[in-house]
Order: C-alpha cells, then structure tokens, then sequence
C-alpha cells in the first residue's frame, strides 16, 4: 500500500479478497462480452479457489454460477474472515492494528466478510454423486456451462487435463467446455486447444485469444 514514510516497509495484502477482488471483477469484464454467458444458464467453475471470480461473473452476467475445488484449504477456511492474517500483516511493518494508521489501514483492507460469499463445493465432478451435488447447488440444474477458472500450468500432464475435460464433460454432455488459460512458452493456448477433444472454448486471462 502507499502513502507510507520510506523507513517504513509496506504493508503487504497478495492473496486476499482486497488485492484479488478487483483484478478478478476486471478481468470478467473483459471476459464476457467475449464469452457472452446469458443470464439464464447455469455455470460450475472448476478450480474456484474461495469464489471470487464467481461473484464477478455472477456480476458480469446474472448467471447462476457455483464453484468447485479440490483444496481442502478452501474447504476449511472458505466460512473464515481473513482478519487474522490481515492484522499480522499490518504488525509485521510496526504499525498497530488497533490504533492510529494500523486501524486506518486494517479498515481499509479488511471488509469483515467471509472468504467466500458463493457457493464453493469441494468437488471435482468427476463421479456421478459429485455432479449430482454440483446439479442441487444449480437449484436442480445440470450445468449448460462449464469453465476451467486458469488451473492449469506447466506441472499438469495431457493425461491430467483430459481427465480434466472429462469431468467437465460429464453433466450430459451438452454444456459449453470453456478453458480459461493464461498460456506459457511450453503451452500455448493452440497446443491446449488442439490437445482437447470434442468442442471446446480456449480463452486468454486477457480475453485476446480466443478459440473455437
């Protein structure tokens, strides 16, 4: 954060609804008017972390949206405030969270919400009683939307993310696959595009690659 004396360290907020939030909700605003998710479907967002690319696709379109991860983090922490974390963060560079400039930075980094305000299943579609739990969150709806929120990096094997895809692909078959992906050096977003079978949407994190 700035606006602090230069003898001081600064305040360090990374993997927190107030560094996050903003570059989630701004990158779903470049996002859906490619992508154009109605108003009317219903969309599972894989690897959904505490869901706050969920609320600003759920912002960006009226869609009914519900996510799912594996991490048992997530699922553990998701009903928990960050204001722990936040008030050491806020301690570490001397300040004090309960008076003076630490109060007003505690104040302004901190919302009092939970980590997640969505709906984040611990899941990864992959059996029939999972998807069947993803349908009830949708309010007795299979999806007709299904997107890989960037999970995946250079550490996934082709095996691993056809697995992946075929999880996705298994409520019917009839929903959009949409695989949101930043794209490294060793993978480009052709590569993953042409390593997916059957229909699929590859988009850049930046909306300027896009791939049906």
């Amino acid at each position: 954060m700035g606006g602090h004396p230069n003898t001081r360290p600064e305040v360090v907020v990374r993997y927190h609804r107030w560094a996050m939030a903003p570059l989630l909700a701004n990158r779903w605003s470049v996002l859906q008017p490619v992508l154009n998710i109605l108003s009317t479907d219903h969309v599972c967002v894989v690897g959904a972390g505490f869901g706050w690319g969920v609320d600003a696709l759920i912002a960006e379109s009226s869609a009914t949206v519900v996510g799912i991860d594996i991490s048992d983090y997530i699922a553990s922490e998701q009903g928990t405030t960050e204001e722990s974390e936040l008030r050491a963060q806020v301690s570490v560079v001397g300040l004090d969270p309960d008076t003076g400039r630490g109060l007003e930075v505690m104040n302004f980094i901190f919302d009092g919400q939970p980590r997640s305000n969505v709906v984040v299943l611990q899941n990864d579609a992959a059996s029939g009683p999972q998807r069947k739990e993803v349908r009830t969150a949708l309010g007795g709806n299979w999806p007709s939307v299904v997107i890989a929120e960037n999970v995946i990096d250079d550490t996934w094997t082709d095996n691993e993310i056809v697995s992946m895809r075929d999880s996705m692909n298994g409520f019917g078959g009839l929903q959009r696959l949409i695989f949101l992906y930043k794209g490294t050096t060793a993978r480009t977003h052709q590569n993953l595009f042409d390593l997916l079978p059957g229909t699929k949407e590859v988009i850049s994190t930046d909306g300027q690659v896009y791939l049906t």
